[in-house]
């Protein structure tokens, strides 16, 4: 019995199969012995010809491949074919398949109960291949338009109607998105079809449509994407028997199930995408923030310092800034945006910029406070920041600051002994646009220094429950003499004292005194 090639799937061709009974040509050449004509097939795209109880495949060299089993082959290489192995060439797949007999050489033969019997096999393996092929399409999509165009095209393709359209609902509106052929499909009474699909399974039923003789058969699917409705595939028939109307059910069914899971994961990765963009966003943030920081320590217009700021997030919300004013001044913040995230991180960027370039021009820290207090009450958003604000003039040891609102500061004696920073203090900034700040003073002696820090520092806590600050962190500032040694112990004696986890919060430490010499 001779081998055929029969067309499973794809645009419409003149004939339904190839005897391969000699050497085929396949391509989109009108000499070809098969006549593909797709830009996707070369012009001789493949060549196939008997080889004993096989056949023997070339692809000779085609520019979008030939594929067997849905495995791409190599050009210009013979490729052994058997019964009931599969070809895709361009949008078209093809099935190696026995020729079936024309009558047996016992007396003539009926081949009705053959085709009745064949019919649904085949129809039922074509759409199997369809599905298969839908899969193929979809599974790397990255967007919504392209599954529903797809989904369009192989449900018309699978059931032979006369229009599919899918209908996707843009918050209770249901809208077209995707019809195939590419026409606008007839009016039909959606909300009745769609409102009992909307319960499940695929709803089959004779509508009578506007302007046209007669009823016309239809098919409607709810598209669910994790058990939400999204949209309706409608389908428009052709008038078919019992049997291919109920065959057609079932392959809509496999079919809107298939793109709701598709849709699904296109959701997913589009979530995925803007996450990714999210954190490169942040990255960024922080390392703008990284740029906007002073150095870790050094000398300052003859203030020794050091600091350390631990994000809790992808972006601080606290802030420090250590500024030479001049050759013997130099101011100093240690500040906390209410709140955490990005949103405080941006404000906290805006503030140490604002109050930075108002201690150059001015020098004066309740000045600085106040025009900043009147600039975040009105952009703040209902957030506010906590700041302790100074200048040193290491000549005098003087240091005149304002407290708004932050009381977190120990002053280091000569003896290495912790005391509290006490202060007048002020309101927070941003909270009253009309709140006056005025300066405090503090003469620090030989040997003595400040140690600033957040409330990340203060409120990290042990497995029992305790914190860290004052108790422990006087401990740890005990065994320090100068302020990168401070800083160095307070991060190790926090991470000690959590059980080696850093705190979740925001937490910063800035500690100076008057460089000897």
């Amino acid at each position: 019995m001779k081998l055929v090639l029969e067309v499973l799937s794809g645009p419409s061709l003149a004939v339904k199969w190839l005897e391969l009974d000699r050497l085929r040509m396949l391509g989109r050449s009108p000499e070809c012995d098969l006549v593909l004509p797709d830009p996707g097939v070369s012009r001789r795209h493949a060549s196939i010809e008997p080889h004993g109880e096989d056949l023997a495949l070339v692809d000779l060299g085609s520019r979008a491949g030939t594929l067997v089993n849905d495995a791409a082959i190599s050009a210009n290489t013979v490729h052994m074919l058997s019964e009931h192995d599969r070809l895709r060439i361009g949008p078209w797949r093809f099935r190696v398949r026995r020729e079936e007999a024309k009558a047996a050489t016992t007396g003539p033969v009926s081949l009705g109960s053959v085709t009745h019997i064949a019919a649904p096999i085949l129809a039922a393996e074509r759409r199997l291949e369809l599905i298969v092929e839908f899969s193929a399409h979809t599974v790397n999509a990255i967007d919504r338009a392209t599954v529903v165009e797809q989904l369009a095209d192989f449900a018309q393709r699978g059931t032979g109607a006369r229009v599919a359209s899918v209908f996707l609902d843009n918050d209770g509106d249901l809208q077209l998105s995707a019809s195939m052929p590419a026409a606008v499909p007839a009016l039909v009474p959606l909300q009745a079809l769609t409102g009992a699909a909307r319960d499940g399974g695929v709803v089959q039923a004779d509508v009578e449509l506007p302007g046209l003789d007669g009823v016309r058969p239809m098919l409607v699917a709810a598209l669910r994407v994790d058990k939400d409705v999204r949209g309706y595939l409608l389908i428009e028939q052709l008038r078919p028997e019992p049997r291919q109307r109920a065959d057609a059910a079932e392959f809509v069914h496999a079919l809107v199930r298939l793109a709701g899971m598709t849709l699904g994961n296109v959701q997913r990765r589009e979530v995925e995408r803007r996450v990714e963009r999210l954190h490169a966003d942040l990255d960024q943030a922080r390392e703008v923030q990284r740029r906007i920081l002073p150095p870790a320590s050094g000398i300052c217009a003859g203030t020794r310092y050091a600091f350390h700021v631990h994000p809790g997030r992808l972006v601080a919300g606290d802030m420090v800034d250590v500024i030479a004013l001049d050759s013997h001044r130099c101011a100093l913040i240690l500040g906390d945006i209410a709140g955490a995230g990005v949103g405080a991180g941006f404000l906290m960027s805006s503030v140490q910029a604002y109050l930075h370039a108002e201690l150059m021009a001015t020098g004066d820290p309740a000045i600085a406070a106040m025009r900043c207090n009147r600039y975040v009450s009105r952009v703040g958003g209902g957030r506010f920041a906590t700041a302790w604000i100074g200048v040193i003039d290491a000549r005098t040891r003087e240091i005149r600051f304002v407290d708004a609102g932050h009381g977190l500061g120990r002053i280091v004696d000569a003896f290495g002994v912790p005391h509290a920073l006490t202060a007048r203090g002020a309101i927070p900034i941003g909270i009253d646009t009309h709140v006056e700040f005025s300066n405090e003073t503090l003469n620090l002696a030989s040997g003595e220094r400040v140690v600033l820090f957040s409330d990340g520092v203060s409120e990290i806590r042990n497995a029992s429950g305790g914190v860290f600050a004052p108790d422990e962190l006087d401990r740890t500032l005990k065994r320090s003499r100068q302020p990168e040694s401070d800083i160095a112990a307070i991060i190790a004696g926090m991470e000690i004292f959590a059980g080696g986890q850093m705190p979740g919060d925001d937490a910063s430490v800035l500690s100076f005194d008057v460089a000897e010499g």
